[in-house]
């Protein structure tokens, strides 16, 4: 079983939800990193495909998982992979960390085509949502 958990939404150290603290109180941060693949908008959160030979890189953040079996029970129940027509799936992603080297981790990827939903294509969540949200300045 893979130790490592890459995550680029609503799980990234930005956020404050329940199960993003739990992983931040669970796991010790590697780093920023990236993995090849297409980042979609959903709204309030992301879905990702990740394909080897992708041009875009989805960016997001790796942790170390103390305790791996426990917290991805957890946060799968909270991606909800269990569910009948479940919208994820986890699987497993090589991840190039930006400090150097790579590794296997574990992430959590569309269970099926994102429809018509907008491609975010600096493949940053995080990024997208500050440029998404900021209002025109009033004169």
């Amino acid at each position: 079983m893979h130790q490592h958990l890459f995550v680029y939404g609503t799980l990234r150290s930005g956020f404050t939800n329940p199960f993003a603290r739990r992983l931040q109180a669970q796991s010790i941060l590697v780093g920023r990193g990236s993995a090849p693949g297409m980042l979609y908008d959903f709204g309030w959160y992301p879905g990702a495909i990740f394909r080897a030979d992708a041009r875009t890189r989805i960016i997001g953040e790796t942790f170390l998982l103390k305790a791996p079996e426990r917290l991805l029970a957890q946060l799968d129940h909270y991606e909800g992979t269990e569910e009948p027509d479940t919208p994820f799936r986890r699987v497993a992603v090589r991840v190039s960390i930006d400090r150097g080297g790579t590794l296997q981790a574990w992430t959590y990827e569309l269970n099926a085509a994102p429809g018509r939903r907008p491609l975010i294509g600096s493949g940053d969540f995080i990024l997208h949502r500050r440029i998404r949200e900021q209002r025109p300045l009033r004169s």
